[in-house]
């Protein structure tokens, strides 16, 4: 269904040392730009695809201007207003699930193609050419998720476009009641160990219906202990944290 996602990132290429001009070829056209004079002009077909998706943007835009929906979760930041944006505009249309797909597979091939996430990132090519690629890479996902990428090209963000997939995650986790959390050790923890956290964690932060997602991270830097986040609340156990404070008083 998203073949032409992988087309793109298979055929976006990047040459050259980064004051040289870099070429991407994008669905079959190439842009050729410098760095230190960005080219302000795309072609004709380009332009046209453009305006055509104005009225997709229009319409997601409009859609997330109606009366409010009441977010699952409260997020900050820019990747999250976005986000919050995208989830009251999906929740309207009933587009939810459709929408979530978009954007898992939009995040697997930013995943498995580097110079693809590289392009989205990339500040040389004016937003007007991104919008109409990524006008071409989402033909084939549902009306809100193209009205949405088509506002985050054209308001220049498709370099945060990680962020926000993220945020839209922790927005469909939180009405599925699904908490976050994240445990970070110095080295491995053993089964019995993960155990105790997690019932830990369960019995201090999760109210009835709830279900925790523990994600595991290694980190040697903190030289030992924990290191817990939970939603946006963080414990800091770590032996490194407990030195650091130890010379605070100390200086």
């Amino acid at each position: 269904m998203f073949q032409i996602l992988r087309d793109v990132a298979a055929r976006v290429t990047a040459t050259g040392p980064h004051w040289e001009p870099q070429i991407f070829e994008v669905v079959g056209r190439s842009c050729t730009t410098q760095v230190n004079s960005p080219s302000k002009m795309f072609s004709r077909s380009a332009t046209r695809m453009a305006r055509s998706v104005q009225l997709q943007s229009r319409s997601f835009s409009a859609a997330a201007k109606r009366e409010p929906v009441e977010l699952p979760a409260k997020l900050f930041g820019l990747g999250a207003r976005y986000a919050n944006a995208l989830f009251t505009s999906a929740v309207r249309a009933k587009a939810l699930p459709n929408v979530e797909s978009d954007l898992k597979a939009l995040a697997q091939i930013q995943k498995e193609s580097p110079v693809f996430a590289e392009y989205l990132k990339n500040p040389i090519i004016p937003f007007e050419e991104k919008a109409a690629d990524m006008d071409k890479v989402s033909a084939g996902m549902c009306d809100t998720t193209r009205g949405f990428l088509n506002v985050v090209a054209q308001n220049n963000r498709l370099g945060e476009l990680n962020k926000i997939l993220r945020s839209f995650q922790l927005l469909l986790n939180a009405q599925r009641g699904i908490v976050e959390a994240t445990v970070t050790s110095s080295e491995d923890l053993s089964a019995k160990q993960l155990k105790s956290i997690e019932q830990a964690i369960s019995s201090g932060y999760l109210s009835d219906g709830q279900s925790l997602n523990l994600t595991v991270k290694v980190a040697p830097a903190i030289l030992g202990g924990l290191q817990i986040q939970v939603g946006d609340k963080f414990l800091d156990l770590s032996v490194a944290s407990s030195i650091n404070n130890i010379q605070k008083v100390l200086v």
